[in-house]
């Protein structure tokens, strides 16, 4: 299809960053996400992909934050009018990734589901130590990765920020680069430090709903 000169525009200082181009815009605004948490813990991620044009994000906020949800929508709406943010998961088709900031598992059956049908999930908590789990499909899920993704949330660490960042930015190359399917991957962090290593299911949880339902179809 091709951008056009106003989007060449808009997009410039990231369209020039070596390795992304043009096709790699492109695919960012013909690119479908699901946003997931409390208003708190999206609001810097949403204003970065929106900025970023990506095509349509799906909101997928608790019922207490209505009213933030809203003022979400409308600065989305005066920051990059290309971009449609919407609220709620009443049409899951054609979704591209889901980004799950905070680490509350108030949705693990929609992630578990959307995993089982092939559609990538980063899950991010924000407390101490904080983690992010990049899990391109399952298995592993969140029940059954040889993580402790779903313990009790604590308080936010002083680095939640940054870490959250760094979130994005995983979710924009998953967005943007054509690139062979990640592995599952777990981020830890210690403070500003961070760890990676590969994720995997565990051997206890062989039998996980997630594989049953990935075997299914």
């Amino acid at each position: 299809m091709g951008l056009s000169d106003q989007q060449i525009e808009r997009y410039a200082r990231q369209i020039i960053v070596p390795g992304m181009g043009g096709i790699a815009q492109e695919r960012l605004l013909s690119a479908r996400l699901m946003l997931m948490g409390k208003a708190a813990d999206v609001a810097t991620v949403l204003a970065y992909m929106v900025g970023a044009g990506v095509g349509e994000i799906r909101l997928q906020l608790p019922a207490s934050d209505a009213a933030e949800q809203e003022s979400l929508i409308m600065r989305a709406a005066q920051l990059n009018p290309e971009v449609v943010v919407k609220p709620g998961a009443d049409n899951l088709a054609g979704l591209n990734l889901v980004l799950a900031m905070g680490g509350s598992c108030e949705a693990s059956e929609l992630i578990v589901q959307l995993l089982s049908k092939g559609v990538p999930v980063i899950f991010v908590r924000l407390d101490e130590p904080a983690t992010i789990a990049i899990l391109p499909a399952a298995p592993p899920c969140l029940v059954c990765a040889d993580a402790d993704l779903r313990r009790p949330l604590n308080h936010h660490g002083d680095n939640a920020g940054f870490v959250a960042m760094i979130a994005a930015t995983e979710a924009f190359k998953l967005l943007a680069y054509a690139a062979p399917t990640p592995a599952p991957t777990l981020l830890q962090f210690s403070g500003f430090a961070c760890a990676t290593r590969e994720l995997r299911q565990n051997p206890l949880l062989a039998k996980c709903t997630c594989s049953i339902a990935t075997q299914a179809q």
